[in-house]
Parts: structure tokens; sequence; C-alpha cells
């Protein structure tokens, strides 16, 4: 069960895209940054490890990859997906299925999940509370020509192009 998954939990922070005459491949990395491990908050930092791949005779060159990853807002009533951070990175690939691999920066995701808390005889419920990592978005472009797009999921899509 636990192979399941972990297959499908991969298959969510992956995406591959091909748009003319450019292959791109995403895949989304974390670690668990929480120091004290009996302290509520969490905090979990994510990033991108992208692979853009030319399979054309002609070289890239002036590309920018566009990245942005987004947090769920947890702030009660809030219910909305929220820019975490985004960044351009200037890429060249070389032409005949040449690829350049690069790194966006890790990105802290902080948040509270909701638990209960003793004071003295009773508890209280704590609401849950941050940003918590919701998904990404990447661009290959060159002016204002998209070379190649992947969204994480197709909610995200949807719901940013409103």
């Amino acid at each position: 069960m636990n192979t399941i998954l972990s297959i499908f939990f991969s298959l969510l922070l992956t995406g591959v895209a091909s748009a003319g005459s450019v292959m791109l491949n995403v895949k989304a990395a974390s670690e668990n940054k929480t120091a004290d491990k009996k302290q509520a908050e969490v905090t979990r930092a994510f990033w991108l490890n992208v692979r853009v791949t030319n399979p054309s005779g002609v070289k890239l060159e002036g590309v920018t990859l566009k990245w942005t990853l987004f947090a769920a807002n947890l702030r009660r009533g809030a219910d909305s997906i929220v820019v975490e951070k985004s960044g351009d990175i200037q890429i060249s690939v070389d032409a005949n299925g040449r690829y350049a691999d690069m790194t966006t920066p890790k990105v802290a995701f902080v948040y509270t999940p909701m638990h209960s808390e003793r004071k003295g005889r009773s508890s209280i419920t704590v609401e849950e509370a941050g940003h918590r990592y919701h998904g990404f978005h990447v661009q290959v472009v060159n002016g204002d020509a998209v070379l190649a797009e992947i969204w994480s999921n197709e909610a995200l899509r949807k719901q940013q192009l409103k």
C-alpha cells in the first residue's frame, strides 16, 4: 500500500510537457525543515528540478524559464490559493536533443495544522493557519511566445486563469 501511495504522490509532483520544439520536465522536491518535532508549526521546503530539452536543430538562446510555487492560504474563511514565490532564470540550450537542468531556490512553506492543546484541565482547538504547498507552474518563454508550459494540476491552471 505504501508503494502505491508513493507512486501516486510522485506522479502528482512530476510533470512533462512538450510544445513545438521544446520539451519540459518538472519534478517538485521537498524536505522537512521543522526543527522541533513536538512543535505544532510545520516548515517544509519545496523546490523544482527542471529539465528543458531542445530536440530541434537550432540552439535556444535568450530564453527565459519562469516558475511559480503556489500555496493554500489556511487562514480560516480565506480558502484561497496564493503565489508563495516566483522567479525567472535565463537559459540557453544546445540543439539536437541537448538539455539544460536547473533547480529553483528552496522556498519554505510554514503552516500549523489544526490541533488541540491542553490548557490546565481542558483543551482548546487551534485552527489551521499559514501557507501549505499547493502546486507549481513553469513556462519556457522567448519574448512573448510560450515555447512550453506545465501546471502541476489542471484545477490550479483553471483557477489561476480566471
